[in-house]
């Protein structure tokens, strides 16, 4: 029995003898693995250091490229991106020559879609640099990208009455169609199963600040206009007249960028807490693509407005003529919804979500880019294009952008708003469409109103 009992305790004393060694040995190749790591880690030449490098390297990269596939694909995946297919219908339209009509309709659908994607792709490269200066500055200077486009190729068609109609339309529908359709449906979204009574509030400085802005924009094509179509200028000739208004324009153009440049800094440097709303971080994120391929998405989407841009501005004589539309409407009604239709469901969906200041950022800070830095954009690209683009509006169009911006002053006045203030936008735009669905294509295209 003893014996038995030694041999048993023996065999165990050896099992955990056996066991210790073991637990020794993988302590000590630990140890080694480890410390030849680190020999290879600062070591220049390290094979194993070389390998685990690009390891990492193939790693990251490969978590980004599925991060900006997935990025795009969610981008993709906004209903609104349905309407993509209309591009190469569009390029079928202009290549077979299927008509002016069918090339201006399919070709205008196509350019919503892209003008969403442009401002996606805008904001992800904002987002990506991580800085607030450049954020801003990208989203105020590609913020108009669709506008400018097609400025560009109505005036290398010649077709400056559109250019004038598009940048007035693209001002009145922001300050009247898009804040007048957002505050309509934001009052009348319930609170608490109420709407009796609801008001909503945004921050009365920034707003005013921007329809200040709009009002020293306003004075500038209205002052011209006047001098252009007062009886002192019969004094020149026509040839002098003409080179007149076109000095005129362009001395004031370069005032105005300079007030654009100064209201940029007002507003990304020295004053940045005015533009802040008390909702207005609820919505920043994290860039969901990085910004090179941010980058590469902005220049191919920007091909494609371009392309479609060209297709469309190159149909619209013909679609005047076939469907009886006047230039006038056409440029100042239907080209804008094509260049506010990111800004439209926007400002909208931030109404209803009871951000108001970001709403009012997107309408009324978009028209005020339009106003100080598109218009005077057109005049100076036209002076490098040999286009005679002038600030001469005309009295009409001058009369009613001046009337738009005092609406609007008297709305947002008060820091507050209802459903039946933005009914009232809503009826002033209707009354503005009305106005110019009967005003008659002049006969020559470089004719003002």
């Amino acid at each position: 029995m003893m014996m038995s009992r030694n041999g048993g305790g023996g065999g165990k004393y050896e099992t955990n003898q056996y066991q210790t060694m073991q637990k020794l040995l993988l302590v000590q190749q630990k140890k080694e693995l480890l410390r030849l790591k680190h020999r290879n880690a600062v070591s220049l030449g390290g094979g194993d250091s070389d390998r685990i490098r690009v390891a990492t390297k193939e790693g990251e990269v490969h978590t980004a490229f599925e991060g900006n596939w997935t990025g795009l694909r969610n981008l993709l995946l906004d209903p609104i991106c349905v309407l993509l297919v209309f591009w190469p219908v569009g390029f079928l339209a202009y290549r077979n020559s299927w008509g002016d009509g069918a090339t201006f309709a399919f070709n205008f659908v196509a350019m919503i879609p892209l003008a969403k994607l442009l401002g996606d792709a805008t904001e992800e490269l904002a987002a990506g640099l991580k800085s607030d200066v450049i954020g801003g500055l990208l989203n105020a200077t590609f913020g108009n990208a669709v506008e400018m486009i097609l400025t560009v190729q109505t005036l290398r068609a010649g077709e400056l009455d559109v250019v004038k109609g598009t940048l007035l339309g693209s001002v009145l529908s922001n300050l009247l169609l898009v804040l007048g359709m957002s505050f309509f449906a934001g009052g009348l979204m319930p609170v608490k199963g109420q709407v009796r009574g609801k008001e909503q509030s945004f921050s009365k400085e920034a707003a005013l600040t921007n329809m200040t802005m709009l009002f020293l924009a306003s004075s500038t094509f209205a002052l011209p206009t006047v001098l252009f179509s007062s009886d002192i200028m019969e004094r020149y000739s026509p040839e002098e007249k003409e080179v007149v208004t076109l000095k005129v324009s362009r001395w004031c153009s370069l005032y105005i960028l300079s007030a654009y440049i100064a209201f940029l800094l007002f507003q990304l440097f020295t004053h940045v807490d005015v533009f802040k709303g008390e909702d207005g971080d609820d919505e920043e994120g994290g860039a969901s693509i990085t910004p090179l391929f941010a980058t590469g998405m902005l220049f191919v989407t920007t091909c494609l407005v371009a392309c479609s841009s060209e297709w469309l501005v190159d149909s619209i004589d013909g679609l005047v003529d076939d469907w009886g539309i006047s230039k006038a409407f056409i440029g100042i009604i239907l080209l804008p919804i094509v260049g506010n239709a990111c800004e439209h469901v926007g400002a909208i969906r931030m109404a209803i979500s009871e951000k108001v200041d970001i709403t009012i950022g997107i309408a009324v800070g978009s028209s005020t880019q339009v106003a100080l830095f598109v218009v005077p954009f057109s005049v100076v690209m036209g002076w490098f294009l040999t286009q005679p683009m002038d600030l001469a509006f005309g009295a009409m169009d001058t009369t009613v952008m001046v009337f738009a911006v005092l609406i609007a002053f008297s709305i947002i006045s008060d820091g507050s708003s209802n459903w039946l203030e933005g009914f009232m936008l809503m009826v002033a735009y209707a009354v503005v469409a009305t106005l110019f669905w009967f005003v008659p294509t002049p006969p020559l295209s470089g004719e003002t109103q």
